[in-house]
């Protein structure tokens, strides 16, 4: 089924939000609208000032009213006082505070976490173009057909759908090279183990973070990713190279940093709200940083 409706809204930027390096699934057409998919659902989307168009196509929620909730929930739409706080709190110092106020509407959003893991394996020595292809390949061939008017989108498949995907496959025809072997492995496991990711949510950082690790392909980095973009660890703080040479600059006088120092300082200036400080970091630094004479390289995705 497909819906439409609009909506207002000061807190949310469509472009900070889909273009930050926390989704690959989203592209901005001829017509100013934003088609992705977000969980369930196939959505066509645009913003003019605070007012957004949206109209999605769900074939799975049994009404509306459910298809709009899995909507909201994903670009965390109920979330405007708390999102309001943790920037205002976010406000530790001048840098933060630059950012911040550059790319206010910037949300975290609510992504399905197998999804996000196994993009995330995919980023390792690529770039967010390819990343996105494979992304994409692994949808069509395995996920669910969605319609919108003449587009087509695709539901990323699940853990038991994936399983069908030989290694040959994923390396070959839809493009994840060398990284298929770490999602075959991982896919299996989570199948095999009937791996609830939601039950992360509860648990405290580290012990989430120690489950994911665990999965072939999953560093320290890459779990980070999931626990910050799909399960609500917002002290999770992912040091890719934009967010690294940010707080290097920044709170290091330029000199490079030890990871384990690097975290200790997000740590304490941010607290559990880290995460969000990272992204406002990473748009800062990519856009930035890079005007000021810093090499740009070829869209280098969210890597260590």
């Amino acid at each position: 089924m497909n819906y439409s409706f609009e909506f207002e809204n000061s807190h949310l930027n469509l472009s900070y939000t889909l273009e930050c390096g926390q989704t690959f699934r989203w592209k901005r057409l001829d017509d100013g609208f934003y088609y992705g998919v977000a969980g369930p659902n196939f959505v066509r989307i645009k913003q003019t000032g605070q007012l957004f168009q949206a109209e999605l196509a769900n074939d799975t929620a049994p009404g509306e009213a459910e298809a709009v909730a899995s909507f909201r929930q994903y670009f965390g739409l109920d979330q405007d006082f708390e999102y309001q706080k943790i920037t205002a709190d976010l406000k530790t110092d001048d840098h933060i505070t630059r950012a911040i106020s550059r790319y206010y509407g910037l949300r975290l959003l609510v992504q399905p976490a197998f999804e996000i893991l196994i993009s995330f394996i995919l980023s390792a020595n690529n770039n967010i173009p390819a990343v996105s292809r494979t992304v994409q390949a692994i949808s069509k061939k395995y996920g669910q057909t969605l319609v919108l008017g003449r587009y087509r989108g695709y539901t990323f498949p699940t853990p038991e759908q994936l399983l069908a995907a030989s290694e040959d496959e994923l390396a070959g025809e839809l493009g994840a090279e060398y990284r298929a072997k770490y999602i075959v492995e991982t896919t299996r496991k989570i199948a095999e183990q009937n791996f609830d990711f939601e039950r992360l949510r509860d648990l405290p950082y580290d012990w989430a973070h120690g489950q994911l690790t665990a999965f072939p392909g999953v560093g320290r980095n890459v779990a980070d990713w999931v626990l910050l973009f799909a399960l609500g660890k917002h002290e999770a703080f992912p040091l890719d190279l934009w967010v690294t040479r940010a707080m290097e600059t920044f709170y290091f006088k330029g000199q490079k940093t030890p990871p384990r120092e690097i975290h200790k300082v997000a740590a304490a200036k941010w607290g559990d709200q880290a995460g969000y400080a990272n992204e406002f970091l990473y748009m800062f630094a990519r856009n930035q940083l890079n005007n000021q004479g810093y090499q740009s390289r070829n869209n280098q995705l969210r890597q260590a």
